[in-house]
């Protein structure tokens, strides 16, 4: 019976403590690369404003850990909704986010430019941007296939369809003079261009979207992105954009280089690493962390944990036991959390949830900076 009971006691102390690695070290200490490429970019013509952020980009990263939320202000699709939370990061954290994320899912769908749609998309990129935050864009694009989002084997070929010669190019080309129109409608209250960012084409290790590794073949997929870059920066000339190349977790080094479309292509490295509540989280972030960082360097490239989180925050302690000392040694620029839609979807504490001070602990680390520390 006592052998029982320590045991008991054992399991409760364990699972107040987080995952579990042999990869996690206490002791580590963050050592950022000081040797970033600051000679050239993906795109030859960037502005300014956008230099301007890669510097402060590099200093951050000496600083400490920029933190932040995709949509942080109760969200559904990019913004706010009826039943949506309230701005609960801002709310529980005493300050807003240091990066905020956005995302241009729904601009295929759109009949028109000028709609319910870009009114309300460009002026929250631009509160955000003059509150301070850094924005970070993805792209999660509608099937051109069939102008869904939905999956199943509509999503084969597609990517090879959208390149030079096949007969999904004009939908490619049109989605692409609508993004770059609506990058060039980012601009500050003085109308200097807001520096993005932008994440396309991620998670392409896994065949979640038609990009995916099932549904085509790795050249189409580095001729995608180099296609993307190419028009974006030569062809539409926006040039308010640092592209950042973001496999989902992987196995391997091998595996992350895999479609990486090339160094004159990417400005910044990421990787995306969710917890699935198996008890692997820190171990799968410590090591995929791990690889990232050492491309980086060898690269001498920026790197980020892109996307992360557990949905609905249902480990109290998961903030300061997991992400923390996930993070905590890691040269990373920043780290995100996914966004906030409703009270059956989130991944920041509202007041009064069970996370709430484990939270705040795990932002008062001097090593997680919010949007006072990085402005």
């Amino acid at each position: 019976m006592k052998n029982t009971f320590l045991l008991f006691i054992a399991v409760i102390l364990f699972s107040c403590e987080g995952d579990s690695s042999a990869n996690f070290d206490p002791n580590a200490e963050r050592n950022p690369n000081l040797n970033i490429n600051t000679n050239s970019f993906a795109d030859a013509n960037l502005g300014k404003e956008t230099r301007e952020l890669f510097s402060k980009l590099q200093n951050i990263t000496q600083q400490g850990i920029a933190f932040g939320q995709q949509a942080p202000f109760g969200t559904g699709n990019n913004f706010p909704q009826a039943n949506a939370l309230d701005r609960d990061f801002d709310i529980v954290a005493g300050d807003a986010p240091a990066v905020v994320g956005f995302d241009l899912e729904l601009i295929t769908l759109q009949r028109g430019f000028i709609d319910e749609f870009t009114e309300r998309f460009v002026p929250a990129v631009r509160a955000a941007h003059e509150n301070g935050s850094i924005i970070t864009m993805s792209w999660h694009m509608v099937n051109p296939n069939t102008q869904q989002f939905g999956g199943d084997d509509s999503f084969d070929g597609v990517v090879g369809r959208m390149l030079e010669g096949g007969d999904l190019r004009p939908n490619f080309l049109r989605a692409l003079d609508l993004a770059a129109t609506l990058f060039k409608a980012f601009v500050d209250n003085e109308g200097n261009p807001i520096p993005i960012l932008f994440r396309p084409w991620h998670e392409m290790n896994g065949s979640f979207f038609f990009w995916g590794e099932e549904f085509r073949s790795t050249a189409e997929y580095i001729q995608l992105w180099r296609d993307t870059v190419d028009i974006l920066s030569n062809d539409l000339e926006v040039h308010n954009l640092l592209y950042v190349y973001a496999p989902n977790w992987l196995s391997s080094r091998a595996e992350y280089l895999r479609n990486y479309p090339g160094d004159d292509y990417v400005d910044m490295l990421g990787i995306d690493v969710y917890d699935f509540r198996n008890g692997r989280y820190l171990d799968r972030v410590l090591t995929n962390l791990g690889v990232v960082e050492d491309i980086a360097s060898e690269k001498n490239k920026l790197f980020a944990l892109t996307e992360t989180g557990l949905e609905n925050v249902t480990q109290n302690d998961w903030w300061t036991q997991n992400l923390y000392r996930g993070i905590r040694s890691s040269g990373i620029t920043y780290a995100m959390i996914w966004r906030n839609d409703n009270s059956d979807f989130f991944h920041a504490p509202f007041v009064g949830h069970p996370s709430e001070d484990d939270f705040r602990a795990f932002l008062s680390e001097d090593t997680i900076l919010l949007n006072n520390d990085i402005n």
